[in-house]
This record gives C-alpha cells, structure tokens and sequence, in this order.
C-alpha cells in the first residue's frame, strides 16, 4: 500500500501537464530518459518523473512531461561477473505551439559486468508515438484555403537505441532516437522525423568528509540546428542535498538543487535564458520526483553506479 501511495503521488505531476524531441535541463536525473541502456542498471525499482515549463509566460512555448519506470529482470545469476537484464518504460507527452506529441516506449536492456564497478550495456526500445497538429490554430496574412480546418493525428512507430560504460568514477553512453524517421505525410511533403543523437559523459570526485562533485556534459546533436552542449556541475552532500549550476551554449544558465528524503528524491532548475527570448523574462522551471529501492548507505555505489 506503502509503495501505491508512492507511485499515485509521482504520477500526479507528470498527468497534470504535459520542439522535435523534448528538451529536460535535469538530464542527469533521469538519465534512461535518454538512453535505453540503462534499464535496470541500477539493479532495483526505479521511477521517476519530471516536468518542464519552458520560456513561461511565452505564448506557445513547450510544455513537457515525462515518467519513467525500469527495474533489472529478476533472475539467479552465476556470479557478479555474469549478465543481466534490465526493462523499462516511458510514458512523455510534449506541447509546443499547434503541435502535441505523446509516446509510450519499452526498453530492454543487457548489462555486462566487467570487473570492479564496471559495466558495459546495450538498449533498445519501441513504442508507440501520437503526433498532433491542430490546423485550425495556424493563420496566414491572407486568408488561404488550402489551410485546413480541422486538427491532424498521426501514429507513429517510435525505435531508438542506446550504449552505455561505467566505472566507478566516470560514465560515457551514446542514444539515437527516432530511427524509423516518421514522415509526416498531411503537414508537408519534406516533413519527417530524423535521427537525434546524444551523448553523455560525467565523472566524480570525492572530499574526504564524503562529499562529492559531478561534473556532467550532454551533447546533443539534431538534424538540423547548432550542436547543443549541456555542461553541468553538481556538488553532493553525502547523497542528501545536491546544488548545481549548468551551462546550455545555444541559450540558457541553468541552476539546480535536489534533496533526498528516505527513498524519495524531489528536485527543481532554473533556466536563466540568455537567448533573444530574454527580452521577455521568459524563463524556464523543471521540477522532478524520483522513488527507487536502492539500499543507500556504505555500498550505494555498488548498487547504484550513476554516481546516486
């Protein structure tokens, strides 16, 4: 019942709200979001949801939100050096101006130990993606016929992959989305889905009192547009406070802070856009929750390798 209370709270605030792909500054919490290879990395329940409201106040900007659940497959194990499984889902809904897009995904993963604290993955997942224009909402200087009058739908089957490396202090993984490339057939006669590549790297440093500093970069690279890099810097306090700042070349200075209470995790950003959408104070706001039944404590890094 415990677990059900949980689980109904975190999913309140992804079912309360809901660009190509969604965009999360909070990338490092939630980093299966991102890369199917981490499904069930972590060895125990793990879920975790988020929302983000960018450039509030701007009419039509992006508003995401975003739940994920994965656990490793149970299954006895030979040794700590054989392979495991690992699934997962993703349930994310995106609004931006006459667009909406909702999705929902598995993902299966096989994780290879290779030694101490070392780990070698590999993910896929499918699912289904509804992708939406309302016709109605789009204007033109002169009236023009040819714009319809009515909201468009499309289905869409939705493919991407992932791989991922860590150790105990360092972290590299590699994901591609949108693999099937979807065209967009009613919109227009070159509109399509195209692949979005991401990649990942963080590391850690630890103090002697315990504490720790994580330093995470995210590049992504989309089909069309200026590369984008998210570099971050989190400073840890024994895994109950966090306190951040990031740096997004293409138009914002992020901070962040995340406190744990017993096996939950709330966590909040600022985005300080720096972009010509300043002019306008829109800034933007991400708040996330997180649940797993990681055992914390002398062994946490063990169970958890995402530095946690």
């Amino acid at each position: 019942m415990r677990f059900l209370i949980i689980i109904s709270f975190i999913g309140v605030t992804f079912f309360g709200n809901s660009q190509q792909i969604a965009q999360y500054s909070q990338w490092s919490f939630n980093q299966f979001a991102i890369n199917p290879a981490l499904a069930g990395v972590k060895r125990c329940l793990d879920v975790r949801t988020a929302y983000r409201m960018q450039w509030a106040g701007f009419e039509g900007a992006p508003q995401s939100g975003l739940f994920t659940i994965n656990a490793p497959i149970s299954k006895k194990r030979k040794s700590l050096s054989s392979p495991f499984h690992g699934i997962g889902g993703k349930i994310e809904r995106d609004v931006f101006g006459n667009f909406n897009n909702f999705a929902i995904s598995i993902a299966y993963a096989l994780h290879f130990p290779l030694g101490r604290e070392k780990m070698l993955s590999f993910g896929l997942s499918g699912g289904i993606q509804q992708f939406g224009f309302d016709q109605t909402q789009a204007t033109t200087i002169d009236p023009d016929p040819a714009v319809a009058q009515s909201a468009s739908n499309f289905l869409f089957p939705l493919v991407g992959f992932g791989s991922w490396y860590s150790s105990e202090n360092f972290y590299a993984g590699l994901s591609v989305d949108q693999i099937a490339k979807n065209k967009w057939d009613d919109i227009g006669l070159a509109s399509r889905f195209r692949l979005h590549t991401k990649f990942q790297l963080g590391t850690k440093f630890t103090f002697d009192n315990k504490n720790t500093l994580l330093p995470g970069l995210l590049i992504r690279i989309p089909p069309a547009g200026p590369i984008s890099f998210d570099i971050n810097a989190m400073l840890d306090f024994q895994n109950n406070f966090m306190v951040g700042i990031g740096y997004r070349n293409v138009d914002a200075f992020i901070g962040f802070m995340r406190v744990r209470i017993q096996q939950i995790t709330i966590g909040y950003s600022f985005d300080f856009i720096t972009s010509d959408i300043r002019g306008g104070n829109f800034h933007t706001h991400e708040l996330s929750i997180h649940y797993n039944t990681c055992q914390y404590g002398k062994k946490s890094t063990k169970a958890c390798p995402l530095f946690e």
